[in-house]
């Protein structure tokens, strides 16, 4: 099987590199890529581990990007990831994020939440992102109860780290986090220049059918590709992306946007977007 959209702990992931690469092969894969937020720090790991497992790496990034208003993630695969134009303005990125990471830290604080910079920033990650604010915030007892208060949770239950940054993260009268993004249009022509391929990434959490015309102008940019098999996309959308991107002579990849596995105690059925992509992909 192949998966080119996984992440470890140099952005949001759970395991780092080499674990990830032995989850891999103990699930079958034989082909995958890892594709860190804003982040290519963990690829040296990647590439070794994989070698060693006898699993083809391809070596992947998955940039924050803005489209026409819109937030865009592009994934690059098989790249150069030696390329010192591409490390630096993603360092760039990471070095602009901080002052954002401390600002939702403290509009949290202010809201009684029970977090601290110390534990926030005491990751391996390069590029901490709002799930890595999240990740720490539930891990407080006392913040794990109010979540579970507001969610109406019950064992079996899953919250999911995308409905908690939802709804404490962006209230409509209190927007507390943004990414730091580059231009769609930058994010591809480094890619390109560092001999990559560019994917857009899950396209259903994006755009709408009533967006397929901006597809065209994504290719004129120098798109190669659609994740149009996504463990985000439902059956529908993952027909309909497959037809957008025959229509406008771009790539098909797949990608389980695996981050890690959902806890045991959660009682949950499915337990990672592996799971979900498996069974998809039949």
């Amino acid at each position: 099987m192949i998966d080119l959209h996984t992440h470890s702990h140099y952005s949001d992931g759970v395991y780092s590199p080499a674990d990830l690469v032995k989850k891999a092969k103990a699930s079958d894969f034989s082909i995958i890529s890892l594709t860190d937020h804003n982040s290519i720090d963990g690829l040296d790991e990647f590439v070794v581990a994989a070698r060693s497992e006898k699993i083809k790496s391809i070596p992947g990034v998955e940039i924050y990007t803005n489209f026409k208003n819109k937030h865009v993630h592009i994934l690059g695969h098989n790249f150069d990831y030696k390329n010192k134009k591409l490390d630096s303005v993603l360092k760039k990125l990471q070095k602009k994020h901080i002052p954002q990471v401390k600002k939702t830290i403290k509009a949290l604080q202010a809201d009684d939440w029970k977090i601290q910079e110390k534990d926030v920033f005491n990751t391996k990650s390069t590029y901490i992102g709002s799930a890595n604010i999240a990740g720490v915030l539930k891990k407080h007892p006392q913040n794990w109860e109010r979540i579970k208060k507001d969610f109406n949770w019950h064992k079996g239950k899953i919250i999911p780290i995308t409905d908690i940054i939802g709804k404490y993260f962006f209230k409509k009268d209190n927007v507390i986090y943004s990414e730091s993004e580059i231009s769609v249009e930058k994010a591809i022509k480094l890619i390109k220049q560092a001999g990559g391929r560019t994917v857009l990434a899950h396209p259903g959490q994006h755009f709408s059918w009533k967006d397929d015309n901006l597809i065209r102008e994504l290719k004129a940019m120098g798109l190669d590709g659609l994740e149009a098999i996504s463990s985000h996309h439902s059956w529908q959308e993952i027909e309909h992306w497959q037809i957008m991107a025959k229509e406008f002579g771009l790539s098909i990849t797949v990608g389980s946007d695996f981050h890690g596995y959902v806890p045991e105690e959660w009682d949950f059925l499915i337990r990672s977007p592996w799971d979900y992509f498996k069974v998809k992909t039949l």
